[in-house]
């Protein structure tokens, strides 16, 4: 390998790697933020992605149109200019509240708002309604990123068990182990979990049944 494109490519991960320490609420991240660094709205993004999407699927009760919801709403935060955001904070609340209008936006279009909250009393529409949401989101967005940490293999029994709900036996066929490995793994996941969410963690059974 050509020695200049070797110290570009490590010049290059040693720059990530710096921006991936940064703490995304200093003053510092802002400026890469506001100067337009890639990585700094990559770091951005995988923060409140999961939490976002969460959000949006609870307004409009379609998982793959939220996802495209959110994916519009960074993008036009992309475009736009980012200097007159004080914070991370004043950001947040920027993605959280365009997801919300978008997310009516497209009941509204589609005329099915009717439809979609048949059974939620007009109350639960104002703004106490969509905090709730958000607080759901951030907790699950914390679940999610502690589930991740998982070994891989521990992980995916995880997922396959509380978030698809498939029964052990069927794991432990399509995985070739047994059940006893199945077992075990779980309460390897619990228990990590329980440590690494601490009070959240009473939260998990909410979203995770069976947990």
């Amino acid at each position: 390998m050509d020695g200049s494109f070797r110290e570009g490519v490590e010049s290059k991960i040693k720059y990530r790697n710096l921006m991936y320490s940064i703490d995304i609420q200093s003053p510092e991240f802002m400026k890469y933020l506001e100067r337009g660094e890639r990585e700094a709205f990559q770091q951005l993004f995988e923060t409140y992605h999961k939490a976002l999407c969460f959000f949006a699927a609870r307004i409009v009760r379609d998982h793959s149109e939220a996802e495209d919801i959110v994916q519009d709403v960074f993008l036009s935060f992309w475009k736009m200019d980012r200097g007159g955001f004080p914070n991370v904070k004043t950001i947040k609340t920027f993605l959280y509240n365009s997801v919300q209008h978008r997310c009516l936006n497209y009941l509204r279009d589609l005329e099915i708002r009717d439809r979609n909250y048949k059974n939620l009393n007009k109350e639960e529409l104002d703004e106490d309604y969509f905090l709730c949401q958000q607080i759901r989101a951030d907790v699950v967005a914390e679940l999610f990123d502690a589930i991740d940490e998982l070994p891989d293999r521990c992980k995916e029994i995880f997922k396959r068990s509380y978030v698809d709900g498939q029964e052990e036996r069927k794991i432990a066929e399509e995985l070739n182990i047994s059940l006893n490995t199945i077992k075990t793994q779980k309460q390897r996941a619990k228990s990590y979990l329980r440590g690494r969410l601490g009070d959240l963690f009473v939260y998990a059974g909410m979203f995770f049944p069976g947990l």
